[in-house]
């Protein structure tokens, strides 16, 4: 059993930005729309959180992405990010803090995607 954790872990480990998105994806397009809007709202409060600590965002920054895989207790496991502004790192390590809704007990992919285009 160690073996086939151990395994797993590394697999996740070893996944690229892309990979994880797509598994976001993937996952977000499968809830049901009760577990999708507890996501949802989640997220915004994370988020909300997330910017009030890392300062209001410049007037315009380039859309990025974080993705977070998250474990079945609802706590963040690992980041993603396709973006290395201060900004962004500064968001990764707090939205990295947020619990989530985990649906069905299993652990998941969730993505975070800012624009400040309107």
């Amino acid at each position: 059993i160690y073996a086939l954790m151990l395994a797993a872990q590394l697999t996740t480990a070893d996944i690229s930005f892309a990979d994880a998105k797509a598994r976001a994806d993937e996952y977000e397009s499968v809830l049901s729309a009760k577990d999708s809007a507890a996501l949802i709202e989640a997220q915004g409060k994370a988020l909300h959180a997330a910017m009030t600590e890392c300062g209001p965002a410049k007037k315009s920054f380039p859309a990025f992405t974080i993705v977070v895989r998250v474990g079945n207790t609802g706590v963040t496991e690992r980041t993603w990010r396709n973006d290395d502004s201060p900004f962004a790192i500064c968001l990764d390590l707090q939205l990295a803090r947020a619990l989530l809704p985990v649906a069905a007990g299993k652990p998941f992919f969730a993505s975070y995607e800012l624009d400040s285009a309107p």
